[in-house]
């Protein structure tokens, strides 16, 4: 075993661990600077939350009584008559135990992760399938436009996808609704279920569901696919023009040979980065489509708690989003040590 090369292979993994370790402490320290954000936004937030589910006053002196006592109850509870560092506190232990939060205002007296839990599923099969069909779709158009930069096919691609990232959601939304559901009664118009969805088989019910998904995924693909299909073509194109895909050709490799052992690795690494930050959403949903659909999702949750002033579920949710976000990025920070070993030794 020659000795220089197990000296060497030794370095790299204690490079690896070391940048492991940093990227797990970089991890934590975000969790908490996010979480303490999450608890402080809430807390300076005009109105008081027991003002939201109890009236301002009663008809009658004993209404009045009532509802004063009740309020002096619920800000004990809730720990609003104690300093803010004790809160604080309190807020943290809560996350650590599982205790997020008891719904106000949507489902009053519900734990909030019982709200959330059922249409968090609903979101990850939808946001999860249009975010893979949307990677999926956009990579494959970037490496043919990369492929073919100059070209009238790769303009026109270029210039469609630009026209289709910039489309208004709603408006496609709604468009996508007149048009096949419409004038054109394909597809169902509403709701992620049919009336019937309780009385099918399985088979029945994922037919149902699927015909139901079909036009809110259309909406989802069309206006994200672009953000990878530019971003592949871009950074296709300065792999394209760098040395060694100079050094390729000169060997004789066949163009697809270039394209597969050479370009695409180098350029897949920007796009990592946009897949980490949409799969990271995928805890938040698609607020307009889910609105626009009337899909029973954590967009159309995170609405009605909106509407509602559901001050705990709003915590909830945007930490939940933000948690996701902030994770999927470290995953992709581990993942480029592995795809790209020049970030270990950076």
């Amino acid at each position: 075993m020659d000795p220089a090369g197990g000296v060497e292979a030794e370095a790299r993994v204690t490079n690896l661990r070391a940048y492991l370790l940093r990227k797990l402490g970089t991890l934590a320290v975000t969790i908490f600077l996010v979480t303490s954000l999450n608890f402080f936004i809430f807390q300076v937030l005009p109105g008081d939350p027991t003002r939201t589910i109890l009236p301002r006053g009663g008809g009658s002196p004993s209404d009045v009584f009532n509802v004063t006592t009740l309020r002096e109850q619920l800000t004990h509870e809730w720990g609003l008559d104690r300093p803010v560092h004790e809160r604080f506190g309190i807020y943290l232990w809560n996350l650590v135990q599982g205790n997020w939060g008891t719904s106000i205002t949507y489902l009053p007296g519900q734990d909030v992760w019982t709200v959330i839990l059922p249409r968090l599923w609903n979101t990850i099969l939808f946001i999860g399938i249009a975010t893979f069909v949307s990677i999926w779709v956009g990579i494959r158009l970037g490496r043919f436009a990369g492929w073919r930069r100059g070209r009238k096919s790769e303009v026109t691609l270029s210039l469609v996808s630009l026209i289709a990232y910039s489309l208004p959601t709603f408006w496609l939304a709604i468009v996508l609704i007149v048009a096949f559901a419409v004038v054109i009664p394909i597809f169902p118009t509403t709701r992620d279920v049919g009336p019937n969805y309780a009385n099918l088989n399985l088979l029945g019910q994922i037919a149902d569901r699927a015909i139901h998904m079909v036009l809110p995924l259309a909406a989802f693909v069309i206006n994200n696919y672009a953000i990878f299909t530019l971003i592949m073509r871009n950074s296709l194109t300065e792999e394209l023009t760098e040395d060694y895909m100079l050094t390729a050709r000169a060997k004789g490799l066949s163009e697809f040979q270039q394209l597969r052992r050479h370009a695409i690795p180098n350029a897949r690494l920007p796009v990592i980065t946009v897949i980490a930050l949409y799969v990271g959403w995928v805890f938040s949903g698609a607020i307009v489509i889910e609105h626009v659909f009337n899909l029973n999702g954590i967009g159309e949750l995170t609405f009605d708690a909106i509407l509602k002033l559901d001050y705990p579920l709003l915590s909830a949710l945007f930490l939940l989003g933000t948690l996701g976000v902030v994770v999927a990025n470290a995953v992709t920070d581990i993942a480029y040590s592995y795809l790209d070993p020049r970030v270990v030794e950076a």
